[in-house]
């Protein structure tokens, strides 16, 4: 394979498809959701037919009405900041983003930082790329939404290191704190189990 041929094989993203109604998106989102999608190994792409940028107002009334899963919990499809659909016999595997969910979900001033909004649209894309990775490439004996969430934090990563290199030592700490930060609630509960265990005893 030739070098022109080898880089556009590593370019080759699917497609992005704009379906809104009676919504405009900030321009920046679809240049944007390219751009995340280029960090992606072109492996993990292949079945994915596109990705379908839109709004809950596209959606039809029956289907606004169907529930997908969210977390540990299900959620009304309208509801969803992105979902992701297996392959048929007769169709490829799609993900789709509801663009006006994830921007009312974000802080209106992080629609201005560049960094946060590849953040905020990046987490909820990899996690629906996580739904195909693991549906299509790399089938893991664990609940889905695990599987998902675990390759959308390496999926993030991956793309931060190559897009925000110059941020990595402000971030690394950050991560570090907030990470500590998610363990500490559980850690006093604990020690303060322990206590309320050797009162008891004593």
């Amino acid at each position: 394979m030739s070098q022109a041929a080898q880089s556009e094989a590593q370019n080759a993203i699917p497609k992005v498809v704009e379906a809104y109604r009676d919504f405009k998106p900030p321009a920046a989102v679809r240049p944007m959701i390219e751009e995340l999608l280029r960090s992606v190994p072109s492996e993990y792409l292949r079945g994915l037919g596109a990705v379908v940028l839109t709004n809950q107002l596209s959606l039809p009334k029956r289907e606004r009405r169907r529930k997908t899963w969210n977390r540990n919990h299900k959620v009304r499809l309208a509801e969803a900041l992105g979902y992701y659909s297996q392959a048929t016999r007769t169709s490829e595997a799609t993900v789709t983003l509801h663009v006006d969910n994830i921007m009312a979900a974000m802080w209106p001033w992080l629609l201005y930082v560049p960094f946060f909004r590849y953040v905020v649209l990046g987490g909820v894309l990899f996690h629906e790329l996580g739904h195909h990775i693991h549906a299509a490439h790399r089938p893991i004996y664990d609940g889905k939404e695990n599987v998902a969430e675990d390759w959308g934090r390496r999926l993030g990563q991956k793309f931060i290191r190559r897009r925000y290199w110059y941020l990595l030592p402000i971030l690394f700490p950050m991560g570090y704190l907030y990470r500590l930060g998610k363990r500490a609630p559980a850690a006093f509960r604990r020690w303060k189990r322990e206590i309320e265990d050797e009162v008891r005893n004593d």
